[in-house]
């Protein structure tokens, strides 16, 4: 799939019930890797959605994306400036990052990642849960090709986080 095939865009608020739903399976899929508790009215929690639609969210590095792939919605992309190995300098995470099943295979995602990494220049962090094998795959290549094998992969064992983080640096460039 070829970038011209994708849109990705920054979500804004008439996005966020998408983005909402699309949480759902989101959390459902991790749910497999770990305990995701299920609130008594069926739905899983994410208190910080809301929080990528306010000024305290963007001061904070938050920002919503949405994709289509042949001008369907194929999923979705939550950035931060969170960083899991407590690094000083400035710093852009994948809070989240879901494809849709029926684009998963396709190439949409690999697009729709270093889509987001070319948004923001400089020090990245990729974050995947130890028992997420899937997405450790998956994010190993997709920053493999993207930085051409330049990354460092640290394994993370502390109260906060339990698996792999990358690192690398974007050099940008399509805003």
């Amino acid at each position: 799939m070829t970038l011209q095939a994708l849109e990705f865009r920054v979500a804004q608020l008439d996005d966020a019930p998408t983005i909402a739903n699309l949480m759902q399976l989101y959390l459902h899929d991790l749910s497999a890797f770990g305990r995701w508790p299920i609130g008594d009215d069926g739905r899983f929690a994410y208190r910080w959605l809301p929080h990528y639609w306010t000024e305290e969210g963007e001061a904070e590095g938050r920002a919503p994306f949405i994709f289509f792939a042949e001008g369907e919605l194929a999923g979705f992309a939550l950035r931060n400036s969170h960083s899991r190995l407590d690094r000083s300098g400035p710093v852009s995470s994948v809070a989240e990052f879901f494809v849709l099943r029926r684009w998963r295979g396709q190439g949409v995602g690999g697009v729709a990642a270093r889509t987001l990494f070319d948004r923001f220049t400089g020090e990245w962090e990729v974050a995947q849960l130890r028992r997420n094998v899937p997405a450790r795959a998956f994010w190993r290549t997709v920053i493999g090709d993207y930085t051409q094998g330049r990354l460092v992969e640290h394994d993370l064992s502390n109260e906060q986080w339990d698996g792999s983080v990358q690192t690398f640096q974007s050099p940008g460039g399509n805003p």
